[in-house]
């Protein structure tokens, strides 16, 4: 199987981090699967943000959830990043989809939320929006809680889940792995490129789940993700992954 470029964030090391900017940077660059992370605001719109708090990576403070996405929307997602990027805005979900089609990339969106319920609710409205939009055979859901997955995959016929591997760090086995797949149905599962093992990489990919290793972002690092075997490799720099696949 041809390995899939996939941008962690959009072309994180370019622009800032899940706008628009970075997300069309990684389409620029050859990235043909966009990961994403996806929040719910107070009064319900799907928003692409990482961090459960507005800080870090935009002019607002608190949660994302305490706020209307009609405040969302005012806020500078870019001056922290660098300052020619001041103004531009937190995107919704609905901004990403309209870009995938347009540029005929996949998505593979985390559904973020501060409990089991959270997490449920924005699985559940990625998990609609993807069947709504007839993308099911394009699109995966992923999320660290494989109980939401599990669930809102058997509300959603069809629905594709990756689920991130539990737990997030260290040494890995291919019969657990398998297990975590399994529960949920995936056809893949992320791992972290530092800890996945190429024997490891080799037995899970042979019972046909492919592993999708995240986020080498200097060229020494994706070096190590491709060498793992993994058949997704998922970055910050997207430049550095196309160029080391020879895309």
């Amino acid at each position: 199987m041809r390995r899939r470029v996939i941008a962690h964030r959009g072309h994180k090391t370019g622009a800032p981090e899940q706008t628009m900017a970075a997300y069309r940077m990684a389409v620029e660059l050859g990235a043909e699967i966009i990961e994403a992370d996806v929040q719910l605001s107070r009064d319900g719109v799907a928003v692409m943000m990482h961090d459960r708090t507005l800080e870090r990576t935009t002019s607002g403070r608190g949660p994302v959830s305490a706020l209307d996405w009609a405040e969302i929307a005012m806020l500078d997602a870019g001056s922290w990043f660098d300052a020619k990027f001041a103004g531009e805005r937190v995107p919704r979900l609905d901004d990403l989809f309209d870009l995938a089609g347009e540029a005929s990339i996949g998505l593979c969106l985390e559904a973020k939320g501060d409990t089991h319920a959270g997490n449920l609710a924005v699985a559940r409205r990625i998990g609609m929006e993807i069947a709504r939009r007839g993308r099911l055979e394009v699109d995966l859901l992923a999320s660290f809680d494989h109980e939401a997955l599990r669930i809102v995959a058997g509300d959603i016929p069809g629905l594709r889940t990756a689920p991130d591997r539990l737990p997030e760090r260290g040494v890995s086995t291919a019969e657990g792995l398998l297990a975590q797949a399994r529960r949920t149905g995936a056809t893949v599962i992320q791992h972290h490129f530092a800890d996945l093992r190429p024997n490891v990489a080799a037995e899970v990919q042979a019972a046909g789940v492919e592993i999708w290793a995240w986020p080498p972002v200097t060229e020494e690092q994706v070096a190590q993700a491709i060498a793992s075997g993994a058949m997704g490799i998922m970055g910050d720099d997207v430049r550095n992954i196309a160029t080391a696949l020879g895309r």
